[in-house]
């Protein structure tokens, strides 16, 4: 049975009014007479009704976040970070996973049922034209994290992916290697595009010309997928003396590849991932790039709130810095 307001002042022996004062936390009540309410409360279970509450002061105080489910658990750290921005504001945060395209729409609506005060799309790459209409229509302000949506009117942080992958590389070439191998994923999105395009800078910059035989691109971002490609590129005539893995599990998948053909790294071959979130736990841990996620949490939530009070006004799309983490895994190629 629901336990109501009215449950709780027939309790402590006191009017609902006061009740109401101390659930809202806006007005006096005594010591005893709190104590009296608190210990109803407690003992009877009360849960406030949020969705009554949302409606009435048009503000829930719950932030949605919706990520793809995915092997690679960089999401798990963006989210955190927004997490413990939320808390520190008094916001509670509710973290929904789609476990297959297509699931969004129904994590969307739930979250607007719940009449959340924003939604925030984490590495979600399959939002829709009909589901920013949806989102549109109830007003609801969203941000997007790492892949952006300018487009429909999110404000946006996107990764400075390019750059990113154009300094790792370029590390390798300053440390001898000429042939420089890249296992990435598909560009059929923007991450991905200036994944691949950073890569290809770096060589341009060394006056290197690209070799599509060292140039494997995968389905997704899985270990399989990079144990795969790394095998085929150790069939090559001529393999690399150095790969670069626009994600750490894709590097997983190498140093297996590399251990089963008795390779050693970084002695017989440098090796760097991207995300730094498998690296250090890797052996041996690696090099990789990652995400300056300091400060996104409090960046989110200030880009929510602008939006919802100024829905007209111009997108914004800001910058994810990067940092390269080395860990000795990129060094001189053989003599």
């Amino acid at each position: 049975m629901t336990v109501t307001m009215a449950d709780i002042a027939r309790e402590a022996g006191c009017g609902l009014a006061t009740v109401g004062r101390v659930i809202h936390g806006n007005g006096y009540v005594s010591g005893k007479v709190r104590e009296r309410i608190e210990k109803a409360i407690s003992e009877l279970g009360y849960v406030p009704d949020q969705s009554a509450r949302a409606l009435k002061a048009q503000r829930s105080g719950i932030i949605g976040c919706l990520v793809l489910q995915s092997d690679n658990g960089l999401y798990y750290r963006i989210n955190d970070e927004i997490i413990r921005a939320a808390e520190a504001r008094g916001l509670t945060c509710i973290t929904l996973e789609a476990q297959r395209r297509g699931g969004e729409a129904a994590i969307l609506q739930t979250m607007l049922g719940m009449h959340v005060d924003g939604i925030v799309l984490i590495s979600e790459p399959n939002v829709t034209d009909e589901h920013f209409a949806l989102l549109r229509r109830f007003k609801t302000p969203v941000a997007a994290i790492e892949r952006g949506y300018p487009e429909q009117g999110a404000d946006s942080l996107l990764v400075r992916d390019r750059e990113a992958v154009r300094d790792a590389v370029g590390r390798m070439i300053r440390a001898g290697h000429r042939r420089v191998a890249l296992i990435a994923r598909e560009p059929d999105m923007d991450v991905e595009s200036r994944r691949l395009q950073g890569y290809l800078d770096a060589l341009a910059a060394a006056g290197i010309e690209a070799d599509d035989a060292l140039i494997r691109l995968c389905g997704d971002y899985t270990v399989s997928f990079g144990r795969e490609a790394m095998e085929a590129l150790l069939a090559l005539p001529e393999p690399p003396t150095a790969v670069m893995a626009t994600a750490d599990t894709l590097a997983a998948g190498v140093l297996q590849a590399a251990y089963a053909a008795g390779l050693h790294v970084p002695g017989d071959l440098s090796v760097c991932g991207y995300d730094n979130v498998l690296s250090q736990a890797l052996s041996p841990a690696i090099d990789s790039v990652g995400l300056s996620l300091v400060g996104l949490g409090e960046t989110v939530l200030n880009l929510l709130e602008k939006r919802r009070k100024s829905p007209e006004a111009p997108t914004e799309i800001l910058d994810i810095e990067t940092d390269y983490i080395s860990r000795g895994t990129v060094i001189a190629p053989k003599a």
